[in-house]
């Protein structure tokens, strides 16, 4: 706890004893006297005006806006202790304690500020006895510059009595708070039991209004369909269901003859599509057909290829030497081919070699990576990219890298020898 500091000087004025006020006229002498400091009280005032003005909740946030700090957690009894030797001394946390109860109670202390009359004082602390507001009161009083001694031993005596008085009501309500308790578990008890058999009552009536329910649903049911059996007995007896029987039965009868007239339709219909579709059978037969033949000479033209391309280098030098065949000339150009089987690439090699022209391949990222493509693009002149036989990744960024530098890209519909061949001839061109 901080160590108290004397009292200055300039308040031992405040400490000096006030002239009597026995007269109901304010006293224009007196009227200019200031109010007392918490510090300046008689030390038996502290304890009361700690106990009554202030909570504790107030005195420990005081505690905290004072930086006064405890070594240990403290009750709320050695709290109320610290405070009253705190409010002795004139020093920063008493005054703390003055600013706080000024500002708390401001209004009663402008409202007793104009009085003076030791009598108009006492009236107005025995009508805050009577109505209950005995700390706005009491700090307003203890501290007014007017009030009597006499007065202050009586708001004293009534203090130190109320503090007894709130002692034993709080024992009597202690006991009561007991009893009421006690009560209340019965009472916690009798309304569990009766809750029990309500509920159980409640579900009795349920299972008796939902069987009930069942059985109106059943008799309203019954009641509907022997409603609609009287009503047919009285159609019949009147003959109204037989004609309208007889009415039904002919407007079935011209929708059966509309039936069959459209299935007869329907069956001239089929037998001219049956006349149309033989002819359509055989020209898709001889369709099939010459797909086959041009199929085998597809794969003999690519043997007779592949066996041309795979010929030793004196077959090689023999053809090159032959000035009746013309090959299209590449003028040195690169043809990068994209995606395809990797054991064509040989044959595409020579075949692009025989052409004048330079050959690499990626696989469209099956081995190769992918930034390898990047890297290759920019050296070929032309790519080619077999569409049955490379994934959508390889052939978006193909046809993105073309379309950005204005490369030819040829799309060949198979990764044949027949179809790379005829590739490089559209290249060449």
């Amino acid at each position: 706890m901080p160590a108290g500091q004397p009292i200055p000087d300039e308040n031992k004025s405040e400490s000096m004893p006030l002239p009597c006020v026995c007269s109901d006229k304010p006293n224009k002498k007196v009227s200019t006297l200031r109010r007392k400091k918490l510090w300046n009280l008689q030390a038996r005032f502290h304890c009361s005006v700690i106990g009554t003005c202030l909570t504790l909740n107030e005195l420990r946030r005081l505690c905290r806006k004072a930086n006064i700090v405890f070594e240990t957690k403290v009750s709320d009894h050695e709290l109320h202790s610290s405070f009253v030797n705190i409010a002795g001394e004139s020093a920063y946390p008493s005054r703390l304690l003055q600013k706080h109860l000024d500002s708390k109670y401001k209004r009663s202390i402008q409202q007793f500020r104009r009085i003076h009359s030791e009598n108009e004082l006492q009236r107005l602390w025995l009508e805050a006895m009577k109505t209950g507001e005995v700390a706005n009161a009491f700090w307003a009083l203890v501290t007014h510059p007017s009030t009597a001694d006499e007065l202050l031993d009586q708001m004293y005596g009534d203090i130190h009595m109320l503090s007894h008085l709130a002692g034993a009501s709080i024992r009597v309500d202690m006991q009561e708070f007991t009893r009421q308790g006690q009560r209340t578990k019965n009472l916690e008890a009798q309304l569990i039991k009766m809750r029990d058999n309500t509920r159980r009552e409640i579900k009795d009536k349920e299972k008796n209004i939902q069987s009930r329910s069942e059985r109106l649903a059943r008799a309203l049911a019954s009641e509907q369909r022997l409603q609609q059996v009287e009503q047919r007995l009285v159609k019949f007896e009147s003959g109204t269901e037989l004609l309208e029987m007889r009415n039904k039965i002919e407007k079935l009868s011209s929708e059966l003859n509309a039936v069959q007239l459209q299935k007869e339709r329907a069956e001239n219909t089929v037998k001219m599509w049956k006349q149309l579709v033989i002819p359509s059978g055989d020209l898709n037969m001889k369709l099939q057909q010459s797909l086959a033949e041009s199929r085998h000479e597809r794969d003999a033209l690519e043997t007779l290829l592949a066996s041309f391309l795979s010929g030793t280098c004196q077959d090689a030098c023999m053809l090159e030497n032959d000035k009746t065949r013309q090959n299209p000339d590449l003028c040195n150009r690169c043809i990068l081919y994209v995606g395809g089987r990797s054991s064509q690439k040989a044959h595409f090699r020579i075949l692009v070699e025989q052409y004048n022209g330079r050959f690499i391949h990626h696989d469209g990222g099956r081995e190769d990576s992918r930034h390898q493509l990047s890297s290759i693009l920019p050296r070929a002149d032309a790519v080619m990219c077999p569409l049955d036989c490379i994934s959508h990744d390889a052939v978006h960024r193909v046809k993105q890298f073309c379309n950005r530098h204005g490369k030819p890209l040829i799309l060949l519909p198979r990764g044949s020898l027949s179809a790379f061949a005829q590739g490089l001839v559209k290249v060449a061109l």
